[in-house]
């Protein structure tokens, strides 16, 4: 197989590539029905962001396919020229994208200047947007985005008093939310990146270059965190119950099975969830694809979050963490303007204020995309359900394997795509097991069959002394023992304390930075939405360390150093029998 349904072909104007930052978002390859149906329309939505804040003339990117990302291999790439060309339209050069968003790598595809890349026209229009941007005090179009989304769940149909096409009609009146959140992520996302920016070389001018990671910290109404705050308030009622530790001694899956029939604290506790999962449960793994389970649809999930969190100590309370980082942030501030040359104060108090505004103003509208998408996810799983009672296939999510554009025939003739959907389900478990290029520079590279296996690769096991680099993502320092955890569902081993490394992490991880004392992650960047949360919750991490999972072993004893971006192997375990 050479290439999968979905595949896109390489867009000649802007033809390089990468997975940096693309697999944050969709780290498994897409499904058929997520991309062709959720995305087709959210990428319309980013091509409205981007033509309205004036990096491109809406000729440049008109069409079904815009240029900003790729599909190879079923896989989710962002476009490097594109982002080339948004940094240069923004005053900035083609390195300094680079090393902003791949680092510094040798295989990096050398960028080839393109005479209409400068364009002073848009440049003007960028630049006066982003001012007036950075001149608000709130992002009220995002506020109005939720309000909006959270009565649009409240007022949820019975999914299951609805036809076949009654679904499909009420997933597809969902996408004009979907390209507006879409657009609002854009939006947001580029005055996100401006405090940041501003504070990081103020802070090395004064020889404090880690403060900027406390100046960006301990924000408060990130809404990537509240999912964190509402977990450790069930994981204090399961600890404050012997009834409640007793069953969730007996595993998330127990529990889960125990809240049919509930009463006592149970019942308490079972009200308590359900409205968790009222404000929450459109979070989980891999929450961009409708694929994927959410909280509310696998509940057990979060249940496992719970456990794990119950363990920890009461003064790891989010509100108590967001108390000292906030406290931490203010004097820092004071520090470092007293430092600073006068002229520069008015630069630096700029760069406070785009932080404290945009950084929680995109995770608001991360947030709105995610309520949409499980709008539809659960939808679309309730046609599942009713293929699987069918006998014609196995998994609600399934159904998934479909086309947008075979949904209407799929409605007709259901039976008719039974072959249809076995053989993709058999293709799609085939994409899972290959490792994508991180960069996308010729065709050649977008042939699957070219692809290396990932149960070919086996790195070898880092020994003392070994450093890893990576990104400085939270500030901090902090030596512990490793816990590997590939998926926050199966996170039962890890405990207080522990070094949590993982591939990837995203709202259904974020919980879990309430259990561990720090976080190495594979892939990442300052502005990602998990890293985010690190510093909201207060944990060193240390991102993009390509190598972690496969180099880390659980026991292992490391120091991770959020100001530094390194994770130092200082203790490997004795091999049994040693």
């Amino acid at each position: 197989m050479k290439s999968w349904i979905t595949d896109w072909r390489r867009s000649e104007r802007l033809p390089h590539y990468t997975r940096a930052n693309a697999g944050e978002t969709l780290p498994d390859p897409a499904s058929p029905l997520g991309w062709t149906l959720v995305w087709g329309r959210g990428l319309q939505g980013w091509r409205q962001g981007f033509v309205g804040f004036g990096i491109y003339r809406d000729e440049e990117v008109a069409g079904p396919r815009p240029p900003f990302v790729g599909m190879f291999g079923g896989h989710f790439y962002l476009n490097l020229s594109h982002m080339r060309l948004f940094g240069i339209r923004m005053g900035q050069t083609a390195d300094q994208i680079d090393a902003a968003f791949v680092g510094q790598r040798s295989d990096t595809p050398v960028y080839v200047a393109h005479p209409d890349d400068e364009d002073e026209e848009l440049t003007g229009k960028a630049g006066a947007t982003l001012q007036r941007m950075l001149g608000q005090t709130s992002f009220p179009e995002a506020d109005a985005d939720r309000e909006r989304l959270r009565a649009l769940r409240a007022a949820r149909p019975d999914l299951t008093r609805l036809s076949e096409a009654a679904l499909v009609a009420h997933a597809r009146s969902l996408l004009d939310e979907v390209e507006t959140t879409f657009r609002r992520h854009v939006e947001s996302s580029l005055p996100a990146s401006v405090g940041p920016a501003i504070l990081g070389p103020l802070c090395a001018s004064v020889d404090r270059p880690g403060a900027m990671l406390d100046l960006i910290g301990g924000l408060g109404d990130v809404d990537s965190a509240s999912p964190s705050t509402g977990l450790w308030t069930l994981s204090r009622q399961v600890a404050a119950s012997a009834e409640l530790s007793a069953l969730f001694d007996r595993g998330p899956a127990a529990v889960a099975q125990a809240l049919d029939e509930a009463t006592g604290d149970l019942k308490a506790f079972r009200d308590s969830f359900e409205e968790f999962l009222a404000e929450s449960g459109d979070r989980g793994p891999n929450e961009w694809d409708i694929h994927a389970l959410s909280w509310e649809a696998a509940p057990v999930q979060a249940l496992a979050l719970v456990d794990r969190i119950r363990h920890s100590p009461d003064d790891a309370s989010p509100a108590a963490r967001n108390k000292r980082l906030t406290e931490g942030r203010e004097r820092t501030a004071q520090e470092i303007r007293a430092l600073l040359p006068e002229e520069t104060r008015p630069m630096f108090d700029a760069g406070m204020h785009a932080s404290r505004v945009w950084i929680p103003a995109r995770e608001r509208t991360k947030a709105n995309c995610v309520t949409v998408v499980n709008e539809i996810r659960m939808a679309v799983r309730e046609l599942g359900r009713r293929g699987v009672d069918a006998g014609l296939f196995g998994r609600p999510e399934d159904v998934m394997m479909l086309l947008d554009s075979e949904l209407d025939d799929y409605v007709a003739a259901p039976r008719s795509f039974a072959p249809v959907i076995a053989q993709r389900l058999r293709e799609y478990a085939a994409l899972h097991e290959l490792e994508p290029p991180f960069f996308v520079a010729d065709d050649a590279q977008t042939e699957i069959d070219r692809w290396p296996r990932r149960a070919g690769e086996r790195s070898p096991a880092a020994v003392e002394g070994d450093v890893l680099a990576g990104v400085a993502g939270s500030h901090g320092t902090y030596t512990g023992r490793v816990r590997v955890v590939t998926d926050p569902a199966s996170c039962e081993a890890l405990e207080p304390g522990d070094v949590l490394v993982a591939p990837i992490t995203d709202a259904a991880w974020t919980p879990l930075f309430l259990v561990a004392g720090a976080a190495v992650v594979d892939v990442g960047a300052l502005n990602s939405h998990a890293v985010v949360v690190c510093r909201e919750l207060g944990i060193p991490a240390v991102i993009s360390v390509e190598v972690g999972t496969r180099r880390l072993r659980d026991g292992m004893v490391i120091t991770v150093d959020g100001d530094r971006g390194t994770v130092t192997v200082d203790g490997v375990p004795a091999a049994p029998g040693v």
